[in-house]
């Protein structure tokens, strides 16, 4: 009698999980079962998965990345010469992260071309370890199965999805060409201008939970940079060009100590200064991202040698390497002084 009790229930239980996971598969809302054609939904889709999975399901579509957080997202890969490339960027993303996934890539035969790392203040201030807790940003899984299941079964939390599921359904799709992007470059909307979005500008981009981690991050990055010598990959490591106030907090916390660590492992085109760039809101569609323009403007500097002396003695556009990496130190943090970050004041 027992026995069957316990088999009846097991039954009923199985039924129900099948139940709650079918409709968070369909609802879905972070597009993790979706990754090949995901939805313009108003929830932000775990990019680092679907991208990563995306990439390994047409191994021969690109042949070059560009790495980096969302605000990497405003580059336009179509702009990049010398290969054919799809843009990574996703949410907060750091370089543990890009580290993981282009040993996913290596380790699945993917071999890139060329590779391209927008690093800034997220890069050296964010735990990755924090993105575990956030379902637009956990990791792309390990490769056993127990990891994998585990993955998955964060998405099948049907009070979760419920909640998502009222933005989607609050939510205006007003982006046509969201799918075709998605599948073709990995880029971010281009076509709207800064004046069409009310910005606010009256303090820089900070989370809370901000915290300077150089030793970290630089081993990451010299492992990336030994991955892609080992593997033949060129690698380009780029600074964005964060809008003053953002670029404010980050150097008062430390940000110019983590160049200087950069500058010490490799050679990198820097954007990250104060520069007629970085203080017009024009070039920004809020104080975190910067707008494809200027994403245009340092591709032309990194790619096609384009020069402009003003700003290159404002720090944007300087390619920073052993021979001048002590002269853009010091002037970066004689800048910074200037500027009034007090921990530079002369």
């Amino acid at each position: 009698m027992m026995r069957k009790y316990l088999l009846k229930l097991c039954i009923y239980i199985l039924i129900l999980f099948t139940i709650f996971a079918s409709v968070n598969v369909f609802i879905d809302p972070y597009n993790i079962f979706h990754y090949s054609a995901p939805k313009n939904n108003g929830v932000e889709s775990n990019k680092n998965y679907i991208k990563t999975r995306y990439i390994l399901d047409n191994p021969d579509k690109f042949d070059s990345f560009v790495f980096g957080s969302s605000r990497a997202g405003f580059v336009n890969t179509y702009d990049i010469p010398d290969g054919k490339y799809y843009n990574m960027c996703s949410s907060e993303a750091v370089p543990h992260e890009h580290l993981r996934i282009l040993k996913v890539f290596i380790k699945n035969g993917i071999v890139p071309k060329n590779v391209l790392i927008l690093l800034d203040d997220i890069s050296c201030f964010v735990d990755p370890a924090l993105h575990d807790q956030m379902l637009y940003r956990v990791p792309y899984p390990d490769d056993d199965p127990v990891s994998k299941m585990k993955f998955y079964y964060r998405y099948c939390d049907l009070i979760t999805t419920m909640e998502a599921l009222r933005v989607m359904r609050a939510y205006v799709d007003d982006d046509p060409e969201y799918l075709n992007r998605y599948l073709n470059s990995g880029s971010e909307r281009m076509d709207r201008k800064a004046s069409e979005i009310a910005g606010d500008f009256s303090e820089g981009y900070w989370a809370d939970y901000y915290s300077l981690r150089i030793d970290e991050v630089i081993s990451d990055i010299e492992e990336i940079i030994k991955l892609c010598a080992d593997n033949g990959i060129n690698l380009i490591f780029v600074t964005n060009p964060m809008y003053y106030k953002t670029y404010t907090l980050g150097v008062e916390q430390g940000y110019l100590e983590f160049l200087d660590a950069l500058s010490k492992v490799t050679d990198f085109w820097n954007f990250s200064s104060y520069s007629d760039i970085t203080v017009d809101t024009a070039n920004y569609y809020e104080t975190s991202h910067f707008t494809p323009d200027t994403g245009r403007m340092m591709i032309d500097t990194v790619f096609r040698g384009a020069y402009d002396e003003r700003l290159y003695s404002q720090g944007f556009g300087v390619h920073v390497d052993s021979d001048n990496r002590e002269e853009f130190i010091s002037m970066i943090k004689r800048q910074a002084g200037e500027f009034g970050v007090e921990r530079y004041e002369q």
